[in-house]
């Protein structure tokens, strides 16, 4: 009886943490050439409490599908690891002490074309046996049209900037989102050919920059670094 009690509440406590967490986007769209460099997706895992949180995160792999040249690794919120890494080590838990905590997936083709989904689940302890969330990176490496290609060539002008920043080779760019490295939003912009966007006002620092299309698809994120000049 007290086994029984015992596990009824761990699921039933499981359970209420899995409601508490969400991650942007989801699932995550990698689509690359395989000719092409090393992708860089930033993802936020947001939670709804003030409650601070212990994570341990883990990749699942499916062996039929990813690519032994394929590379895929994780900067969390401690370390970037290497691709042999595809948990976190118990000794290296992540706090989730904000609402919102930014995470970077790392992808390198290698010149091999293919597709594949890989699980990102996030577990309450370094067993991994208690899973509070999970998400998937879906990955295709395949020649891409005209239109992904002018994509690969978005480029953010000047940077690092102080009182603004423009999109190049961003026909395709709708809308600009800021985002702090807490991954906090910090300002919106609509987007049109040649537009300045104002950052005078931004703490100097490091922002990431999502470009979105007609339809809100994040396209391309970068790093922006706002030099001195502003608030």
């Amino acid at each position: 009886m007290v086994r029984i009690v015992l596990l009824s509440f761990i699921f039933f406590t499981t359970f209420r943490m899995s409601a508490q967490f969400s991650s942007s986007p989801a699932p995550v769209m990698v689509s690359v050439q395989p000719t092409s460099g090393e992708l860089v997706t930033d993802v936020i895992f947001s939670k709804s409490r003030d409650t601070t949180y212990t994570i341990f995160w883990k990749l699942e792999k499916n062996p039929a599908t990813f690519e032994s040249a394929w590379e895929i690794y994780v900067c969390d919120l401690n370390l970037c690891y290497t691709s042999a890494i595809e948990s976190c080590p118990p000794s290296k838990p992540n706090v989730f002490s904000n609402n919102s905590n930014l995470f970077q997936f790392h992808f390198k083709p290698n010149g091999v074309s293919g597709s594949s989904v890989v699980g990102v689940k996030l577990y309450a302890d370094k067993n991994f046996t208690q899973e509070v969330y999970s998400t998937t990176i879906n990955i295709s490496s395949t020649t891409s049209s005209t239109k992904d290609l002018n994509n690969v060539n978005i480029k953010l002008f000047p940077n690092p900037a102080s009182e603004y920043f423009q999109v190049t080779n961003a026909s395709s760019v709708k809308k600009v989102v800021l985002y702090n490295m807490f991954g906090k939003e910090v300002k919106t912009y609509f987007h049109y050919n040649n537009a300045q966007h104002e950052i005078s006002d931004l703490k100097t620092g490091m922002y990431i920059v999502k470009m979105l299309d007609d339809r809100n698809k994040v396209i391309k994120s970068l790093k922006l670094n706002k030099s001195f000049g502003g608030a």
